[in-house]
């Protein structure tokens, strides 16, 4: 089942693009009102001209007097369903720490992909830097890795806060997990740089499941307070002291304990206690199930019979420990500690556990029960494992300055069955991901790059139904109307790079659809059917620039001036020019390079969009916004 936020970031890239590549950047209320005719006439933003041919069809033009150093060209021809930007600009100063750095999207019906690198002057704060990360999980494999290695510094010593008295901190580990099993050792170490102030201790256990009983192996090696002295002073105090200690944890579980202190020895000038202990709890797997068996079948919240909460309580009991032990050690120069686990058959447990929950009144929409148990069986039936590996380490030689190392791994065995197990119980495969990511410092230089790519049959359209389902009884009408139109546009393809070096910014963005008459329905609900436009196309330069509007029947072939000047977007002060007034030989309106477009999306001419125009289609924000462009100048000169 494709997830929430995954529909959520293929739409909101779709959108990004798709407005950005007809540079929405300036869309306002007004503009928008000029292309729909649904507003009052003073409330337009009214063209500076239209030029009106012999057959009704006519040209908006819409003139940018203001200056400024951006140039480029923008456009939508709907005739052939393409939309494209180039913009180019050159920043008054120059960006701090020279930055310079370059960014690519790009979105079709199945994938989305991204990819980028920077550059900048490596900060005062960072001495060196080197990073690493990459990962995946396609239909074959999962997994991934990250390594991580800087020198930090700081003049006010702030490098090294919270290190003071601890020079190096290191730990390292690993975690594996299979159908049925998990074990994890690792181990944690610190050295000091300077006395910590406390004695020397040693600390270490060891807890074993056997056929009817638990056993605990235990040291202690520690100073005790002078008030507790008379509790550990001797092998039989030692041993009441301990009886006391678990013996809390035994009647808990209504069970018995019994202590056997194998070693012991007493310093009383420093109240040291050495020894080592055997602690055994009996009757506590049967008190157990008791209790779960009770608790389950008297739960108001499940509908269990006596028998079928003894099976659960029994099943959740089948785990076992077949390990758990740790070892804690400090001196007056480092302390230590360490750990191992493993625990096997969890897989009764794991599925009595879901039995529960489907037992319980547990919001079903809060754990999809059924995906759980298929990916629990396809995981065993696939005997899939999965590792996780780490080492890292934390360093401050001086106050100023701190040293961070780090890495680790993630492994799978049997993957690829296990998708195919997944698959065969009904689990839809969730998609391909990868991506991989750097820095590094060099030469003065802190350098990163970046790509990512996500694969998934029928990504966008699944996006799209994903938030149709989301809104429903929610979401309004003209936004779900407007889903359901892009759906059925055809949706071929949106890509958007941008980059800037020294100080010259560069954009460039386009989309492609293969049918954009299916906007035609919602938008003529939502804004009237006054206006039919073929293409928008607008030019930047320094000294301004202007965006040209081609309108399909604008008026009727032998309508006069006043007809002209009853449209929402002419004004009193648009120059009218009707046939006969100019030469359609002279006047020169450029119009949108659909080659050029095509070459940057890398489709092909296969006689996309609507041909003729598409009447309604005058307020879509995407031709909205090349009108919107060239007024934005004209507001700033205001």
């Amino acid at each position: 089942m494709r997830t929430q936020s995954r529909a959520l970031l293929a739409l909101a890239l779709a959108a990004l693009l798709v407005t950005s590549s007809v540079g929405a950047v300036a869309v306002g209320g007004s503009s928008l009102s000029a292309l729909n005719g649904t507003q009052e006439q003073d409330d337009l933003e009214s063209a500076d001209e239209i030029y009106v041919e012999d057959n009704g069809d006519a040209v908006l033009v819409y003139r940018d007097d203001a200056s400024g150093t951006g140039t480029g060209h923008y456009g939508a021809d709907l005739s052939e369903g393409l939309m494209h930007v180039f913009l180019n600009d050159t920043m008054d100063e120059a960006p701090e720490d020279n930055f310079s750095g370059e960014a690519s999207f790009e979105l079709t019906p199945e994938s989305m992909t991204g990819d980028g690198a920077f550059s900048v002057d490596t900060p005062d704060s960072i001495e060196d830097l080197s990073f690493k990360a990459s990962g995946e999980q396609t239909r074959e494999n999962a997994q991934g890795s990250v390594s991580f290695d800087g020198t930090f510094t700081s003049e006010s010593g702030t490098a090294s806060t919270g290190t003071s008295m601890v020079e190096s901190v290191s730990t390292e580990g690993s975690m594996t997990t299979t159908g049925s099993a998990f074990s994890t050792d690792g181990s944690v170490s610190a050295t000091f740089s300077e006395d910590p102030g406390v004695d020397e201790m040693h600390f270490a256990f060891t807890l074993e499941e056997r056929e009817d009983s638990y056993v605990l192996s235990g040291e202690q090696d520690y100073v005790v307070g002078s008030y507790s002295a008379d509790s550990w002073n001797t092998r039989e105090s030692a041993r009441r002291s301990l009886e006391a200690q678990f013996g809390v944890v035994a009647r808990q579980l209504d069970g018995e304990v019994s202590v056997t202190v194998d070693s012991h020895s007493f310093d009383s000038e420093t109240n040291r206690v050495d020894m080592s202990y055997t602690v055994e709890f009996t009757g506590v797997d049967e008190a157990v199930s008791e209790q779960l068996t009770t608790s389950l079948a008297s739960s108001q919240q499940m509908d269990l019979s006596e028998s079928e909460a003894e099976d659960l309580a029994q099943r959740l009991q089948s785990v076992e420990m077949t390990e758990l032990s740790a070892t804690v050690d400090v001196t007056s120069e480092e302390a230590s500690a360490s750990w191992s686990v493993q625990i096997d058959n969890y897989d009764e447990a794991s599925t009595a556990m879901l039995d529960i929950a489907e037992a319980s009144e547990m919001n079903s929409s809060q754990m999809n029960l059924e995906d759980a148990r298929a990916r629990l069986k396809a995981q065993q039936a696939a005997d899939l494992t999965s590792e996780f590996t780490w080492s890292g380490s934390v360093s401050s030689p001086d106050q100023n300055t701190a040293a961070v190392k780090f890495s680790a791994d993630y492994e799978t065995e049997n993957w690829g069955n296990y998708v195919e197990e997944l698959e065969s119980r009904g689990v839809e495969w969730s998609g391909n991901t990868e991506f991989s990511a750097s820095a590094q410092t060099e030469n003065g230089e802190l350098s990163a790059e970046m790509s990512a790519t996500f694969s998934q049959e029928e990504l966008v359209s699944g996006a799209i139904d994903s938030m149709l389902q989301s809104s429903e009884g929610t979401g309004s009408d003209q936004s779900r109307a407007m889903l359901d139109a892009f759906q059925q546009s055809e949706f071929e393809t949106a890509k958007m790079d941008v980059s800037m070096e020294d100080r010259t910014v560069t954009f460039e963005a386009g989309a492609s659809f293969d049918n954009v008459s299916a906007f035609r329905d919602v938008l003529e609900d939502e804004y009237g059917k006054d206006l039919s436009i073929e293409s928008a196309y607008g030019e930047l330069s320094g000294d301004g620039g202007a965006t040209y509007v081609r309108l399909s029947g604008a008026v009727s072939g032998d309508a006069s001036e006043s007809d002209v000047r009853e449209l929402a977007v002419v004004g009193e002060d648009t120059e009218v020019f009707m046939p006969g007034d100019w030469d359609p030989d002279e006047q020169d309106f450029p119009e949108m390079d659909a080659q050029e477009a095509r070459n940057y999306l890398s489709v092909d001419n296969d006689g996309g969009g609507l041909l003729g125009g598409m009447p309604g289609f005058g307020p879509a924000v995407a031709l909205v916004a090349l009108v919107a462009l060239a007024l934005f100048g004209r507001r700033r000169a205001e």
